[in-house]
């Protein structure tokens, strides 16, 4: 006979008393851990102060309620007079101290860079890293404009203060920093704080100025209270009961049961196929996939976006009756380079292939094709036969290397640093610039969510990462492993064997050959931008764009989306979201035929609520300087006009078939 377990009224008493016990423990350590004149402070203090742990009296004297009036700050910081007329006055009168616009409390803000790459921007206590170059250790305190009111306008076009405000999100800082030395008058460099000034300090500034240009300050703490003993009692109480349930219940899981590992992208994606005869149209597979590749027209399902396959084959577990399956290994997939598990061409030995144009769009698989290629390159390529170091030169315009990469992408920088770490000499040709593709997504995108693995790096801090802290990360892994990455150097061919592969490269000098033992093409999929099919007045050459950047930029205007994919409708909702923007989109199709389930929904209730307007079955035939003439079969005259002061032709690239097929590289 079993063993009878406890009722869950026997068990729910004992863990309502185990986290009441946990409340009581929890607010007498916090009573006797924050003294009451630490609680009743107005707001935590600033990071720096709470790193040289300076206490209430070094401001305030023995009386804690004193204001402080800065004898204190010269103290540990030194005299720092101004360096404006106006403020010295102010100073020498009694009426304006360093408290005055440096606050040690709540509100207390400044950047501290790490050397690493990164810089903490904080404000009191609370911390946010941001990607960054400055001077190791410089610290750079921010002036909020609330300080500088009493004295002076903002609004009056005249007051010197409106050279100093920042154009950062939000605004409101003063981003001159020169209120106590200038180039021309430095303060002295000597004593404790002398790695604080120099010219290192200028540098500092500088950094710290695209600092607040690329984040937001992060939300003070606030203020400790006595409030906040029970709070944390309450609070950990909560979590002694929440602790005590989830232990319960996997006491009494069964032994053996282990959580499914998070799937990963295979090497080479092979599409789902999908048998029409049995598909039950149940849309199992659709919602398994996270990326909307499948969708389901006519009760059948169907690979509606096959680019945006990771692979992973949650839709063939998904599906009930195996109606859905993934392609087989070596099975043809259309417009992509037929390679091995190796990611080697069987057309060409020789020369590998990573990236979105094995059919991964993921950034995290890119990198782990681009390293796991490298490895390959290393097994196939007999010491005696590489290169010592970096590239060698062979002759007048040639060069000598174990490894050319075509491309300066997630994957092609990931086999820059894995050729790095196992010594082989590799140049990256980038006809654009690093990560170019990245660089060319809407301002604050988000480009990618889980952590990234990179050869020589390592695990990155970046999480939930925008456009602009990928591509700052990126470039700072070059310059600091020193990659030779060669930008604006297009590849226009690859001819010769394995071993000894001659790449044809139009650098800005003129054409020069590389000799290289592999080849790895890491190019993408999208190649160059397709070119608007409409005649564009001279005039309006500049109006008209491939990429949305900065949708803040077009606040106010008039923008012309041309094609309704999903590059097309992410600047649409951008687009839509700035004050006094207008938005028509021009779509040939005659209704949404492309893009994820979630984008359209949006674009659909914009065009419902009248924010944007959508010209279905209608081409650009015409661009000037005023107005964009639209061709309409079977509407009205056939013809509209649109006044435009800006076009995004968002239609999509062309694909570099040619490069690949002039390799000797078949595209399925």
């Amino acid at each position: 006979m079993s063993a009878v377990l406890p009722s869950s009224d026997v068990t729910r008493g004992r863990r309502l008393g185990f986290a009441a016990l946990i409340a009581v423990l929890a607010v007498a350590v916090v009573a006797v851990a924050v003294p009451s004149a630490r609680s009743a402070a107005p707001g935590p203090l600033a990071r720096p102060h709470v790193a040289a742990n300076v206490a209430c009296a070094a401001c305030h004297g023995e009386t804690a309620n004193a204001p402080a009036g800065g004898a204190g700050c010269v103290t540990c910081h030194g005299a720092h007079p101004s360096t404006r007329a106006a403020h010295r006055s102010l100073a020498a009168r009694g009426e304006l101290a360093c408290p005055t616009c440096h606050t040690a409390h709540g509100a207390a803000e400044g950047i501290t860079f790490d050397g690493e790459g990164a810089a903490v921007r904080w404000r009191a206590t609370t911390e946010e890293r941001v990607a960054a170059e400055g001077p190791p250790g410089a610290t750079v305190a921010v002036v909020p404009l609330a300080a500088c009111v009493r004295c002076h306008d903002a609004a009056r076009a005249s007051d010197p203060l409106r050279a100093c405000i920042a154009g950062a999100p939000g605004g409101g800082f003063d981003a001159c920093f020169d209120e106590h030395e200038t180039p021309s008058k430095p303060l002295a460099t000597t004593g404790k704080c002398a790695h604080q000034h120099g010219a290192a300090r200028y540098v500092a500034w500088d950094a710290a100025r695209h600092v607040l240009d690329a984040s937001l300050a992060p939300a003070a703490a606030p203020a400790r209270a006595p409030w906040m003993w029970v709070g944390s009692g309450i609070g950990l109480g909560c979590l002694a009961f929440a602790g005590a349930g989830l232990a319960q219940r996997r006491r009494r899981r069964p032994r053996g049961t282990k959580s499914s590992p998070a799937p990963i992208a295979p090497a080479v994606v092979r599409l789902p196929v999908i048998d029409g005869a049995r598909c039950l149209g149940c849309h199992a597979c659709v919602d398994a996939c996270p990326f909307d590749v499948l969708s389901v027209e006519r009760h059948v399902a169907v690979v509606a976006r096959p680019d945006e396959c990771c692979g992973v084959g949650s839709c063939e577990a998904a599906c009930p009756n195996g109606s859905l399956r993934l392609a087989a290994d070596g099975e043809p997939l259309p417009d992509r380079p037929h390679v091995d598990v190796r990611l080697e061409s069987v057309d060409r030995p020789g020369i590998f292939v990573a990236g979105d144009l094995t059919g991964v769009p993921l950034i995290r698989s890119a990198i782990t094709q681009g390293a796991r290629a490298v490895d390959a390159v290393a097994e196939s390529l007999p010491r005696a036969a590489r290169t010592a170091g970096r590239a060698r030169r062979v002759g007048a315009n040639d060069e000598r290397v174990d490894l050319a990469v075509v491309g300066a992408g997630p994957a092609g920088l990931s086999a820059a640093l894995r050729a790095e770490e196992l010594g082989l000499a590799c140049a990256v040709f980038e006809q654009s610039t690093v990560a170019a593709t990245v660089r060319g997504f809407p301002r604050g995108k988000i480009v990618h969510d889980p952590p990234l693995e990179l050869p020589l790096e390592g695990a990155l801090w970046l999480r939930e990462s925008t456009k602009e802290e990928i591509v700052a990360q990126w470039t700072r892994i070059v310059r600091a492993h020193r990659l030779d990455v060669r930008e604006r150097h297009r590849v226009s061919g690859v001819t010769g064997d394995s071993g000894d592969f001659a790449v044809a490269v139009e650098t800005p000098d003129g054409t020069r050959t590389v000799r290289a033992a592999r080849v790895l093409f890491a190019i993408g999929r999208r190649g160059s931008p397709r070119n608007l099919d409409a005649t564009v007045a001279e005039g309006a050459a500049t109006r008209v764009a491939h990429a949305l950047s900065d949708a803040r930029a077009l606040a106010g205007k008039r923008v012309l989306v041309v094609g309704l994919g999903d590059s097309a409708l992410e600047a649409v909702v951008a687009l839509a979201r700035q004050p006094g923007t207008t938005v028509t989109v021009s779509y040939r199709g005659a209704g949404f035929a492309r893009g994820r389930a979630k984008n359209v929904d949006e674009v659909r209730r914009l065009a419902a609520a009248g924010r944007i307007r959508i010209v279905f079955e209608s081409t650009v035939e015409h661009v000037d300087e005023r107005w964009a003439v639209l061709r309409t079969p079977g509407r009205g005259e056939g013809r509209e006009k649109v006044p435009v002061d800006a076009v995004l032709a968002l239609l999509g690239g062309e694909p570099s078939r040619a490069l690949l097929e002039a390799a000797g590289l078949r595209v399925g």
